[in-house]
């Protein structure tokens, strides 16, 4: 049905009606021109996609968004996370010890129109999750530069920061900075009791009420926990 309906409707047409579906499904959901989402991808609440990016079958978290030209797949994002542009993950796995790489030799898919083989021999995707629902977990308040690369099966924890045309392979720590080619630890955003104590406090989860009431405090880590810890004490 679903091929059916991409033959016989323009996908120009088919993308305009999924936004309409969407932004009467959700909260302050915007998109700008030309961008997709599927039907099986959810958002929380002021979210916008931007110019030319598409996402499908995942999850995105509460004031998230994404920049233009931006392809995502299969990930769940936290809340609060800025994505910046022409970032993309679902990339893939081929063999390297086969006689080729050539998908032709391992998948059914017929990726490339044809296939030798009537059984698909490797796992194609690395999925981060047990229920093999997401390619990639991104956490909350995650900052992605400009044209990031996510292989399959990565985690990013909370708070940390991609540079810009990094190529990342291995999971990331919580408020972690990391760039380069393969994507590698620069340093860390705050000193080990300052990452614990936010990892655990977990703003992001507060309603947006607090955090409106809060939000003169998030320009000063020493001010901010000394706040907070204060009305802890006044309990």
């Amino acid at each position: 049905m679903k091929n059916l309906m991409r033959k016989l409707v323009p996908l120009s047409l088919i993308r305009i009606i999924y936004r309409y579906i969407l932004k009467r499904r959700h909260i302050n959901l915007e998109f700008g021109n030309k961008a997709y989402a599927d039907l099986r991808t959810n958002f929380e609440g002021n979210n916008v996609i931007m110019k030319n990016s598409s996402i499908s079958r995942s999850e995105i978290g509460f004031g998230s968004y994404l920049s233009g030209n931006t392809s995502l797949s299969r990930v769940k994002i936290g809340r609060y996370c800025s994505i910046g542009q022409n970032v993309k993950n679902s990339f893939g796995i081929h063999p390297t010890d086969f006689i080729s790489s050539h998908p032709a030799f391992y998948s059914t898919k017929k990726q490339a129109g044809f296939s030798f083989v009537d059984e698909d021999k490797i796992e194609e995707h690395k999925y981060v999750d047990k229920e093999r629902r997401f390619l990639n977990i991104i956490g909350n308040d995650v900052w992605i530069g400009n044209n990031v690369s996510l292989m399959d099966g990565i985690a990013i924890g909370d708070g940390a920061i991609i540079g810009t045309g990094a190529v990342v392979t291995k999971d990331i720590a919580p408020y972690t900075i990391v760039g380069g080619i393969p994507a590698r630890k620069i340093r860390t955003r705050f000193s080990e009791d300052v990452t614990e104590f936010l990892v655990k406090f977990q703003w992001w989860n507060k309603d947006e009420k607090w955090i409106q009431e809060h939000a003169n405090l998030f320009d000063d880590i020493v001010k901010f926990m000394n706040y907070i810890e204060g009305s802890f004490d006044e309990v």
